[in-house]
Order: C-alpha cells, then structure tokens, then sequence
C-alpha cells in the first residue's frame, strides 16, 4: 500500500502541493454528491407528498360531510387504482421498529403538516409508510433519481377527527403532479456543475496559486546551478515570502563567502607560485655552474620535473579562476590550433569531424581540457586520434590513443588527484597525475561529463561531452 501510494505521488514540489489541494477537493466533492442526492430525494418526495395529502383532506372532509349511512357508497367512489381508501376501527400494531425508514422520516412532517393545515389543525395524523419508487415501482436508488423521468411515491397514512372515530386509512401512489423530469440535464447539471466545473476552476487557481509559490523556488534552483558553473554570477534579488526571502539571503551570503574564498586562494596560489619559482631558478643557475655536462644534465631534468609539478598543481588548484569571461567558444578552430602545435611538436595526431556551431564556455579552460587528453594520449599511447560530433544539443570529442590502456577497475582512480597507473602508465614519461583531473572539473564545470574506456582493439578512449547551451546567453561573471 505504501508502495503504491508513493507511486502516486508526483515528484515536483508544485505537482504535489496541486495534487493535495486537488485530491481534497475531490473528497469534498464526494461529500457534496451525498448531499444532492439527499436533497433531491427530499425534493422528488415534497410534491407527491402534497398532492397525496390534499387528495386525503379532501376525502375525509367529504365524508365527514355526508350522512352516515352514505359514507360507504362514497367511500368507494372516492377510490382509484391509484389511490385506495379504507376505514378501521383500531390500527394494526407495527411493532417496535428498529429504524425509521428514510422517506417515511423525510416525507412525515410534509404529510401530517399539509393535511393539518388543510383541515384546520383538528385532526390526528399517523404516517404508516412512506417510499420512493423508480419507473418500474421498485425502490428507487441513486441512479434512479438521475435516470428516471417520473418517479413516483408510494404512501400509506391514517387520519381521524377526533379520538375514538373510527380511522381513514388512505394508500396511493402520486407522481410529480404532471413535472417530468429531464435526466439529461440533471445529470448534466450534477456532473458538469458539481463536480467538472468546480474541479477545473479550483485546479486552475491551484496552478495559479502554485506557481507563484513554487516560482521563487525555481529560481532558487536555477541560481545554485549556474552557481556550480560560475561561481560569480548574478546575486539574486530579494524578494518574494518571507520564507524564501530569509533563503535567498543566505544563499547570497553563502556566495559572497565562497567569491571572497576563492579570491584569497588565488591571491594565496600567486604568491606560493612566486615563493616555489624562486628558489627553482636559483637552484638550477647554481646548476649551470657545476662541472660535468653529464651532471648538469641530471640537475635539468629534476629541475624540469619540480618545475612541470608546480605549473601542473597549481592549474589544478586555480581551475578556472583565471577566465573572466564566459562566451562563444568555436571548439572546431580550438581543435585545429592543438593540431597544429602537436604537429610542430612532431607528435603524431589526426582529427576527425566537426563539432558546428560555437557553444557557451570558458575558452581558456576548455582549451585546457582538450589539451591535457591530446597529451595524455600521446604521452602514454605515442599518438592522439581526435573524433569531433555534433549531436544536435551535445557535442561529443572522443580522443584516442594506441597505449596499454588501464584496468576497468582502476577507470574511475584516475581522475584522482595525483593518481597515477604505475604498472601501465609509465611515469618516467612525465606527469604528476592532475591532467585528467583537472580536464574532469572543466567539463564538469561546462555542465559536461568526461568517461573514459578501454578500446577493444587497443588503448584508450577518452569522451568528452559538453552541452551545446546559447552563445547568446553568455554574460560577464
């Protein structure tokens, strides 16, 4: 059941706060049918109720009138198949009933108050019995209220002067008294006016008030996500209930925090780049002084490497907190710059395809990206074969190369900080394991995805896929 009812409920904030107010008001309709149908029996019984009434009044008032020994010559002239009168002394006992039937409770006081009322108020009255019937003179049920054109009501009652006359025990059976009833409007008015129209009005105010509601929300989450691919963007403007004002405030301290951390860590980066500098190139001139080509050429190659670690550490600590700018990026002409320089590298590398039209992103960084998978793949697989695809709302650059490729289970370690495949990644290659790392949270921050897969025939493939966004939307950050 709980299953069940968790399938049931929508996923949206707006759709479940619509779903609530909608489902209430069905139940509440529900209760409302009860109530129609209650008061059209009520209605159905009121005029036969009065007609029945009238028609004993009237008799009794006859005979009352005409000599005693005429009474039973217009008693029986007063009869009809319809309507049958007789006379007794005593009533039969009906014993104690255990509950009063409803149309004997409903039609009672309309009987006994009409015949009193007609007959001046000195009379005594008992209703017998009292049902309402379909066309078919069975009982009629709800479905008979809305199906049949002329229900009709069934009614025994006794009535008497004074007491210890002798009672006028009428029976009959009286329609509307000539109303027929239109079961296609009725039911055209309980369903479309009841219940369709209500539903529907009440769900598009629903929707109104929901959306208005749910609006401040929204835009609460579009804010956290352009806030996870630009870090300044836009604060945004307070306003809105107090609930989601008090939210807004603090998501924007939050990002003033954050655009202060930032801007300290880079202020941080540049010194420690200039602290880390120095002592390098002193350490090599002093180097340079030394004996021995042999030695020096030792001292080079660390130096080299210290050197590649702190430009490489400190582009992963930096991301993108260079780029001022997000803008048009034509990925195809950044393509075919890395080629070119791979090519006067000497390093062996193809391109394949177009990527189109430009997408929105940080030029810089996805330059960076690009370029950290075509040397990955050199380095390790001694060329770079580079895919280009435009999928419509995607662009999709595969890069692939010729080496041992990894172990499936170690797919995912790689993109680690400072991680590195001793066993098929040679590190005597160079690298301090942050190129694809650093390529992961470019895409990452472009609203892309980086995988990569061992080819069946050989070596690695690394999938970048970047969404293509609007050019036109692009702002200062």
């Amino acid at each position: 059941m709980r299953a069940l009812l968790h399938r049931l409920i929508p996923a949206t904030l707006s759709a479940r706060i619509a779903w609530l107010l909608v489902g209430g008001l069905v139940l509440s309709q529900l209760l409302t049918g009860t109530i129609w149908f209650e008061s059209r029996r009520r209605q159905l019984l009121e005029i036969p109720a009065h007609v029945f009434a009238t028609r004993v009044a009237d008799s009794l008032r006859v005979l009352d009138s005409a000599p005693p020994d005429r009474r039973d010559d217009l008693l029986a002239k007063l009869q009809s198949p319809e309507f049958r009168l007789k006379r007794l002394a005593v009533l039969p006992d009906r014993g104690k009933a255990r509950e009063e039937p409803e149309d004997l409770a409903r039609s009672s006081s309309i009987l006994a108050g009409s015949i009193r009322h007609q007959l001046d108020g000195a009379v005594e009255v008992r209703v017998l019995a009292a049902q309402l019937l379909d066309e078919q003179g069975e009982p009629a049920g709800r479905w008979s209220m809305l199906r049949d054109r002329e229900p009709r009501a069934a009614f025994t009652l006794a009535v008497r002067r004074r007491p210890g006359d002798p009672w006028l025990v009428a029976r009959g059976r009286e329609d509307e008294d000539g109303v027929l009833f239109d079961p296609g409007g009725t039911i055209a008015d309980y369903v479309l006016r009841i219940y369709l129209l209500r539903i529907l009005m009440v769900a598009a105010l629903t929707w109104l008030g929901v959306r208005l509601a749910v609006k401040p929300l929204e835009r609460l989450a579009e804010a956290a996500q352009r806030l996870g691919r630009d870090i300044r963007s836009p604060a945004l403007p307070r306003k809105g209930p107090i609930e989601v004002r008090r939210a807004v405030e603090a998501f924007n301290g939050m990002q003033r925090q954050l655009v202060g951390y930032l801007d300290e860590r880079t202020r941080f980066l540049a010194a420690v780049s200039h602290d880390l500098r120095s002592p390098i190139t002193r350490l090599r001139l002093r180097a340079e002084l030394l004996p021995g080509t042999e030695e020096k050429g030792g001292w080079r190659k660390d130096f080299d490497e210290m050197e590649g670690m702190v430009d490489a550490t400190l582009a992963f600590m930096q991301g993108n907190a260079g780029e001022d700018l997000q803008e048009a990026v034509d990925l195809d002409a950044v393509l075919a710059g890395i080629l070119e320089d791979l090519h006067t590298q000497g390093a062996q590398a193809t391109l394949v395809g177009r990527c189109g039209a430009p997408i929105a992103g940080f030029p810089q960084g996805l330059r960076r990206c690009l370029v950290n998978l075509t040397d990955n793949a050199i380095r390790y697989g001694g060329r770079a074969d580079i895919v280009a695809q435009d999928c419509g709302e995607a662009i999709v650059i595969r890069v692939r190369d010729d080496g041992p490729g990894i172990p499936e289970a170690n797919l995912g370690l790689v993109f680690e900080p400072f991680y590195r495949e001793e066993k098929s990644r040679n590190t005597a290659l160079g690298g301090v394991g942050l190129g694809l790392s650093i390529a992961r949270d470019i895409a990452l921050a472009h609203g892309g995805e980086l995988t990569l897969h061992n080819r069946p025939e050989g070596g690695l493939e690394a999938t970048l896929r970047l969404p293509r966004g609007d050019p036109q939307d692009t702002k200062a950050r």
